[in-house]
């Protein structure tokens, strides 16, 4: 089984988006069986303010020669001087075959919340094909296209608002690994099918620094674009993230 990860987070934990990159998620292992991942993080303050802020969340992947199944499902909650100010919930699921060295076919369920960002609750279905290279020892190269139909509740002025589309789902990763540092890079593209102008995407890099066997320092950063956000949330969101992980 493979070693469990704990990371602490150091500085912003990033909130559920439209948008998330399951590409970090989907462990890059060869070996058959199960490993995990485990993050847990905690942020206090104390005086004139109260705060409190804890995240866990759980990676798990399963794997032989023909399929992968991997899930991840986390979970944040934050209080202010006794007041709730964030709550947010994600589940992932996702199931792949793979057909040839670089071609696979993929299925995915998904769940999310996040109130405080005017997001009651989405959920989704999809399916896609995905191909998958090393262009060199150290440089690997992912393609996805695909579908999804989505069950969205979001939060406006005038109340709740439900709606379900179905979106396009297309992305590219690439990932190098260096002598000193691990980078990765991954673009998200995904309008309505029906109404190509309603378009979501995102933009993250990734560098992960070894501090020694056993310890690792990740920088990220993300920007997050959507054509039509719920009131009162911008259109543009620009975040970075610093995480310490320790592996026993």
């Amino acid at each position: 089984m493979q070693f469990t990860k704990v990371l602490l987070l150091l500085g912003l934990s990033t909130p559920v988006f439209a948008i998330t990159n399951i590409e970090e998620r989907r462990l890059q292992k060869d070996q058959q069986g199960f490993a995990g991942r485990v993050e847990l993080g905690l942020d206090a303050q104390a005086g004139n303010n109260e705060k409190r802020k804890w995240s866990a969340a759980l990676n798990g992947n399963w794997q032989n020669d023909q399929y992968r199944v991997f899930s991840w499902a986390s979970r944040l909650r934050e209080t202010s001087n006794g007041r709730r100010t964030d709550d947010d919930t994600f589940f992932h699921t996702r199931v792949v075959r793979n057909h040839r060295r670089h071609w696979a076919q993929e299925a995915f369920v998904q769940y999310e919340r996040d109130p405080f960002a005017a997001l009651s609750s989405r959920a989704l279905t999809g399916a896609g094909l995905r191909y998958q290279q090393k262009l060199d020892d150290n440089l690997l190269w992912s393609q996805g296209t695909g579908l999804f139909h989505e069950w969205v509740r979001e939060e406006e002025a005038s109340g709740e608002q439900s709606d379900q589309l179905t979106r396009l789902n297309l992305y590219t990763h690439l990932q190098w690994q260096l002598p000193a540092v691990k980078l990765q890079t991954t673009l998200y593209f995904q309008p309505v099918v029906d109404e190509p102008a309603d378009q979501r995407a995102l933009w993250q890099l990734a560098a992960s620094i070894p501090l020694g066997s056993q310890v690792e320092l990740k920088w990220q950063w993300q920007s997050r674009w959507d054509s039509r956000p719920p009131q009162g949330i911008e259109k543009e969101n620009h975040q970075t993230q610093l995480r310490l992980g320790i592996n026993f």
